[in-house]
């Protein structure tokens, strides 16, 4: 099977050299090192530790039933996408084990609940959480995602409808977690790519900790809330930024909605209402933290990947614009795992 982190020589003596320098843990500063390995947590967060059907048998009877209703022609496109997600669970939770062994790491729990999945880890110094992020195959996430209306917040301001409920799936069961005793001397780091970006946000605000809140690395994540919500995060948060990774774009920022509700206020006798609903459901939304972007790297060569603390806007439209074209692959800039190879060159150069 092959690996997730290190896939040959060259990767796995990478990987050991990063391991061997010490990641801070209560320094608020942002660190590549420990950019590069919550990169690494973040992607075997993907890993599907969770059940769905686990074996053959599953399998074999649920393309009984269905072939009741379908055509036989049809019945090797059913296999195909039973292969899919017809994984065995426990197989992949020992594949998580050894990747996170490989890091000097070890799986702590998993939580799953109703379409929302983290997993804590455990290294000698700190502990981490991790949160999955969209998976293209589940329809809870795409509507986790979609839910983009905002909602008051207990907290103050306002925050993602469908982010708030995703995280509450796993809140409580996690802040029950993190309250045993083995926990209360190591540091929490939060982490998350994509929608796992926007659930690390939350939990960076909503968890407490009595080891201390060392801080949240997001990778590719959409905005979260308002400018009230995101103000009273005290954990330092980090905000990962590749190229043209338009995910970090939605849902649409303040002044993207202040415009287009502006114009649509124009409409006469309705114009007003659409105005003032826009702004109360999707209006106000920023990131929040400090952003890091990495550069664009044409032909695939990540080797000249430089790490930016700001661009402008106009900067990162250009970026989208050149990846937009034809011959560019939709998202390609917002896989994890161009973060994580990206971050390993960015910190192997630092030190």
């Amino acid at each position: 099977m092959k690996n997730v982190i290190a896939q040959n020589a060259l990767e796995i003596e990478m990987v050991n050299n990063l391991l061997s320098k010490q990641v801070p843990t209560y320094r608020q500063a942002y660190s590549d090192r420990t950019s590069w390995l919550m990169a690494c947590f973040s992607e075997l967060a993907y890993l599907r530790f969770n059940p769905l059907f686990t074996n053959n048998q599953q399998k074999e009877l649920i393309t009984t039933y269905l072939e009741e209703f379908t055509q036989k022609t049809k019945k090797s496109s059913l296999i195909k996408l039973l292969d899919i997600v017809g994984y065995d669970h426990k197989i992949e939770i020992e594949r998580l084990g050894a990747e996170l062994e490989s890091l000097n790491a070890k799986l702590v729990k998993t939580f799953d609940s109703n379409g929302t999945q983290a997993i804590l880890i455990s290294t000698d110094k700190f502990i981490t959480l991790a949160f999955r992020g969209t998976e293209s195959t589940s329809v809870k996430d795409i509507k986790s995602d979609a839910k983009a209306t905002t909602t008051k917040c207990d907290s103050g301001g306002n925050i993602h409808s469908g982010f708030k409920q995703a995280f509450e799936e796993v809140a409580i069961e996690i802040q029950h977690t993190l309250n045993q005793d083995e926990f209360k001397n190591k540091p929490l780091f939060i982490t998350g790519h994509s929608l796992g970006g926007a659930l690390a946000t939350i939990a960076a605000k909503k968890l407490k900790h009595t080891g201390g809140m060392a801080s949240c690395y997001t990778f590719g994540s959409p905005r979260v809330g308002d400018e009230k919500w995101i103000s009273n995060i005290k954990t330092p948060l980090y905000r990962v930024v590749n190229a043209a990774d338009c995910v970090t774009m939605m849902p649409p920022g303040s002044d993207t909605i202040s415009a287009v509700s502006w114009l649509l206020g124009l409409i006469p006798q309705v114009g007003k209402s659409i105005r003032s609903y826009l702004l109360s459901k999707f209006g106000g939304y920023l990131h929040g933290g400090n952003m890091r972007y990495l550069t664009n790297c044409a032909g695939g060569s990540y080797d000249a990947v430089n790490l930016l603390y700001s661009v402008t806007f106009l900067y990162r439209i250009k970026m989208l614009f050149i990846k937009s074209l034809p011959w560019s692959k939709p998202l390609a800039d917002h896989s994890i795992t161009l973060y994580r190879k990206k971050l390993a060159i960015v910190a192997t150069n630092k030190n």
